[in-house]
């Protein structure tokens, strides 16, 4: 009955706060993009500890590696660190946590980045792997016996703790409900790109409920580097050249995210000029013109047919313009003078590709300038 109730909630909220997080997942050109790194621990939490070696010494010069490496890459990302030295927000673990959410929350991120290393009672296990946030009962209740297990308390929340049937759980479901497939996306991301380094790829997981994930607001995942408990492992994400090469590892995955985002921040203000220009001239959508405007139906990393089955009605009438980044291959419809006529259309076309948005061509190409 509980699951019933929860599950009718959802489907209340679905319309109104998917509406708001679609038009949070769609990055704003108006306004820089935030990224917030967290280090995990420090202050009295160290996290593990082997040796004289301290998992929060270990995840601070990562993310500080990062941010520096990110400057380069994309030095158009606002980046933020929850802390730059040994130290930590509360004495008490779980509020701790939560203030680290909130510090991202204040900041607007678009994406936040837990860096964490890992421990278990062998020495044989090893990799890297990447925790999503996912309320499914089951899984939570899977993995709460052994959440605490290798984790300093408060890192993760006990699901006997939630009241799942408040509308305070039912926000953070629903926002993990709309979140999770990007979220999952660049944690497989940062594993690939972490595998390539030579540790072993665990995967992305999810059912452990991460106090700082659960109080997220945009999208977040958490990346454990490595096994301070495997030999191997300890040596390298420890050295100089393993902290900088993960870094690249994730930065080069924060980059990936962020250009994914593209596809779904067109250019939606038209200046004046072009404006009276376009006015002036008639709308064309049956005929292709050279320069002019045309509605984004998907964007993809590679070449697909025109004529697929995803297409749909629109099958015969789309073609394919480039642009830069990742998601490069744009499949659009329509060719149009003016902007406004190319929005008369934009509506019906969203009622099949519901991130379809108006975007401005010239030649084969999509002018992002």
């Amino acid at each position: 009955m509980r699951n019933l109730i929860i599950a009718l909630l959802v489907s209340l909220m679905l319309p109104v706060v998917a509406n708001a997080q679609q038009a949070g997942n769609v990055v704003d050109s108006s306004r820089k993009r935030v990224v917030v790194l967290d280090p995990g621990h420090g202050g009295p939490r160290p996290g593990k500890v082997v040796g004289k070696v301290h998992e929060a010494d270990i995840v601070l010069d990562i993310s500080k590696e990062v941010r520096r490496q990110l400057a380069t890459k994309m030095p158009e990302l606002d980046v933020y660190l929850t802390r730059h030295c040994d130290s930590a927000y509360n004495a008490d673990q779980t509020k701790d946590n939560r203030m680290r959410a909130e510090f991202a929350n204040s900041k607007g991120a678009d994406l936040t980045v837990g860096i964490h290393a890992n421990a278990i009672g062998n020495t044989t296990t090893n990799g890297c792997e990447a925790w999503v946030l996912s309320l499914d009962e089951s899984l939570m209740k899977q993995n709460n016996a052994r959440a605490n297990l290798f984790a300093d308390d408060g890192d993760a929340l006990d699901i006997n703790d939630l009241d799942t049937k408040s509308m305070g759980f039912i926000k953070v479901l629903t926002r993990q409900l709309d979140n999770e497939p990007r979220n999952r996306m660049f944690a497989q991301q940062c594993c690939d790109n972490i595998n390539k380094l030579g540790l072993k790829n665990l995967g992305v997981k999810s059912g452990k409920i991460w106090t700082m994930l659960y109080y997220l607001e945009g999208h977040g995942v958490l990346i454990e580097v490595g096994y301070m408990t495997n030999a191997k492992d300890l040596a390298y994400i420890s050295s100089e050249k393993g902290k900088k090469e993960i870094a690249g590892a994730i930065s080069d995955a924060i980059v990936s995210f962020f250009e994914s985002l593209d596809a779904l921040s067109g250019d939606v203000s038209a200046t004046t000029e072009e404006q009276s220009v376009s006015e002036a001239q008639p709308a064309a959508s049956d005929e292709a013109l050279e320069e002019g405007y045309t509605i984004q139906l998907i964007s993809a990393t590679h070449e697909v047919d025109t004529n697929d089955y995803q297409f749909k009605g629109y099958k015969g009438r789309v073609r394919l313009l480039m642009s830069t980044g990742r998601y490069k291959y744009k499949y659009c419809y329509g060719s149009y003078a003016s902007r406004e006529a190319a929005k008369r259309d934009l509506e019906e076309a969203k009622k099949t590709f519901k991130d379809a948005y108006v975007v401005r061509f010239k030649g084969g190409n999509i002018v992002t300038q």
